[in-house]
């Protein structure tokens, strides 16, 4: 980059040079030609008043030979035959008797001679007077090769200047651009090397690019420690939940073969490990449900529901267990509210939403459900008068095998709340919680209504 950078500046320089150095060398060979006319109109006049004494008179009174060194000034009769000539006070060899093998068919022109084995070119301007006598100066262009000379050499060491700045600004500017990407670099290639997300790349506020790469490359480290972290937890909370079935699966296992043989004992033997394996399996399956929601992937049945009779139904599977705590449950909706959706899919959300609620609701309390809808949606509300849940624990109550319970005092595997928000979200729709600790707990469901028979 600093190469690119330098070179870059460097050809703009030169191209700027050119472009200057012809504007000088343009200017100064206007100049020149402007002053040979002005020379020659002089000297034409004196010529024609005074005749060649007229011209050295001229010569003279221009301060000597030195003030037109860089002059030739030439007159010549009729017939182009050199009458006086004034040579240029400069080194350089001209083969003058071309002007008198020219004829005398020059006119008022200019005649370009050029010099013997050099590239050096004498502009001469030609003036035909009134009795047929020529006369003609010209200028060589050493004075503005002197200039023009100065110009390069100056421009050179300007150059060489700019060639060092270049390379010095390419490398501060590179390494200033090049810096967020080294802190990038220094922080990814531990987390590759080692494994651990947990650093974080530095943020300049510039405002630029950069800044946005730093600040987005941050949010998707936090976002993968999180889900490192989850699968983790997860990953914790599975073999948690798990040992303690898979141990006494072997407890019984252990205890029917160590038992006098009887078919009784194997009979209750084989029940046991069917109960306990029913319990893994609708953990898997849970974990599957959630799995497949996540992906995208999980098939829903679409149907019309009556809401009303979608939460009867719950109620009524759930009646005798809130009985036994004498939890009185409340129904509170219109017959003619209808959702558009999987109702077996609808009623394990639901169902589970009432587990909850009776199992965190004391003897003597209430669970009041109702279900209401508002333009393209159905809401459905379940309100309790349980325990509550602390503000801090609300934001984690949807993790999977997350429990507000720490003593794990109640059955559960922690997965209930996660399925019920990816029931919801699979069908669209969202959940909310409203809960204080003493004063119970509220979930609002909100899911799309069906707008009629042929939905």
């Amino acid at each position: 980059m600093t190469a690119l950078f330098s070179v870059a500046f460097i050809l703009s320089s030169l191209i700027l040079f050119g472009f200057a150095y012809f504007l000088v060398s343009s200017s100064l060979e206007a100049n020149d030609r402007t002053a040979i006319s002005l020379k020659l109109k002089e000297y034409g006049d004196s010529f024609q008043t005074g005749g060649l004494a007229g011209i050295k008179e001229r010569i003279d009174s221009e301060g000597g030979p030195g003030a037109l060194r860089a002059f030739v000034i030439r007159a010549a009769d009729s017939n182009n035959h050199t009458l006086f000539l004034k040579r240029p006070n400069e080194d350089t060899n001209y083969d003058f008797e071309q002007l008198e093998r020219r004829g005398t068919a020059m006119g008022d022109t200019w005649i370009h001679l050029q010099a013997i084995g050099e590239d050096d070119v004498l502009d001469i301007a030609s003036m035909r007077l009134a009795d047929g006598s020529v006369l003609q100066i010209g200028k060589g262009p050493e004075e503005r090769e002197e200039v023009l000379d100065h110009f390069q050499n100056s421009f050179a060491a300007i150059l060489m200047a700019i060639v060092i700045l270049s390379l010095a600004g390419g490398y501060l500017l590179t390494n200033r651009a090049l810096r967020p990407v080294r802190n990038l670099i220094g922080v990814l290639v531990p987390i590759i090397n080692t494994g651990q997300i947990k650093a974080r790349i530095p943020v300049n506020h510039t405002n630029d690019e950069f800044e946005e790469l730093s600040i987005r490359l941050n949010q998707v480290l936090e976002k993968i420690d999180a889900l490192v972290g989850g699968m983790r937890g997860a990953l914790d909370s599975v073999a948690h939940d798990l040992r303690t079935p898979i141990a006494r699966l072997r407890g019984v296992a252990e205890m029917a073969l160590t038992s006098d043989p009887s078919l009784d004992s194997y009979r209750e033997a084989l029940s046991d490990c069917l109960e306990e394996s029913e319990g893994i399996l609708a953990m898997l399956n849970t974990l599957m449900d959630i799995s497949e929601v996540e992906a995208g992937s999980m098939k829903l049945t679409r149907e019309e529901i009556n809401t009303s009779s979608l939460l009867h139904h719950v109620c009524e599977l759930y009646r005798c267990v809130a009985e036994d705590k004498n939890i009185s449950l409340k129904i509170d909706c219109d017959n003619g509210v209808f959702l558009y959706g999987d109702r077996n899919r609808l009623l394990q959300a639901v169902g589970n939403l009432f587990d909850n609620a009776i199992k965190y609701t004391a003897n003597g309390g209430s669970i009041s459900v109702n279900a209401i809808r508002t333009d393209q949606q159905v809401s459905i509300e379940i309100r309790d008068t349980g325990v509550g849940i602390p503000p801090e624990e609300l934001p984690n109550i949807w993790d999977r095998f997350y429990r507000c319970d720490k003593s794990r005092a109640q059955r559960g595997l922690g997965l209930g709340l996660s399925l019920v928000k990816a029931i919801v979200q699979a069908h669209k729709g969202s959940i909310k919680v409203f809960s204080q600790p003493g004063f119970g707990s509220q979930f609002v469901i909100y899911l799309p209504a069906s707008h009629g028979a042929n939905s």
